[in-house]
């Protein structure tokens, strides 16, 4: 590996998420502070080392235990909806960690906007990481693989934090045994979306990310819907 594809490996790997990023601070009303969008953003990288322990283990797991028990495709399965799930849960400790106690966090679509940023950083990492190989082979090979992580890795791990941050959002002025029933439900979706994404990814190969980029479509358009009525939640129930 050279500098020069080092080099190229992360400004493919953080432009995206930047854009992104700045796509969805466009749908805030009332902008979070900067510092805690950017605080939000580096608990998203630091969620990385957490998320690969975590994942090298489950699949240890898996293959100790159910090895010899289960089918190829059956542990497969596992794997995927578990790195899947441990990836949601590691972006939400973080920016719960960093950002969610702050008297900041005062209104239900703060939620989707800090999780999503944290989210981005999250992403930004996992495309260098997935890059280097690329552009070690040449910028073509590298500028194809950033391409597809625009418009499909990237953009998922913010759909998926959006659901999460929607269902915490949806629960702000509720219980604490109704918040913990949201963060459950929001986590099982979250998971379920980019399970869904990877599963389709790996079917065709990666040859045809249609199916997969469609998902993609049609959840974000649900989000911006999502994300517009838990705008105006804070006020219906000052109303």
């Amino acid at each position: 590996m050279t500098l020069e594809a080092l080099l190229w490996a992360v400004i493919s790997g953080f432009l995206p998420a930047i854009l992104w990023l700045f796509f969805w601070l466009k749908e805030d009303e009332a902008p979070e502070p900067n510092r805690l969008i950017f605080l939000a953003f580096w608990a998203g990288i630091l969620a990385i080392p957490a998320a690969l322990v975590f994942s090298s283990v489950w699949m240890t797991f898996v293959r100790t235990f159910f090895g010899l028990s289960l089918s190829t495709t059956h542990i497969g399965l596992m794997l995927v909806v578990g790195f899947a799930f441990i990836e949601e849960v590691s972006k939400y400790a973080m920016i719960k960690s960093f950002i969610l106690w702050r008297k900041e966090y005062d209104e239900p679509a703060d939620a989707m906007i800090y999780l999503i940023a944290g989210a981005l950083g999250f992403a930004a990492i996992e495309n260098v990481l997935y890059l280097i190989g690329p552009y070690g082979l040449g910028f073509s090979d590298g500028f194809t693989v950033s391409n597809l992580r625009f418009i499909g890795a990237t953009p998922l791990h913010a759909l998926s934090a959006g659901i999460l941050g929607y269902f915490i959002g949806g629960s702000f002025f509720r219980s604490t045994l109704r918040k913990e029933i949201a963060l459950g439900v929001g986590l099982f979706f979250a998971t379920l979306l980019h399970a869904l994404f990877n599963i389709l990814i790996l079917m065709r190969e990666g040859y045809d990310p249609a199916p997969a980029l469609v998902l993609l479509g049609t959840v974000g358009i649900l989000i911006l819907f999502a994300f517009e009525r838990i705008k105006h939640k804070l006020y219906t129930y000052y109303a």
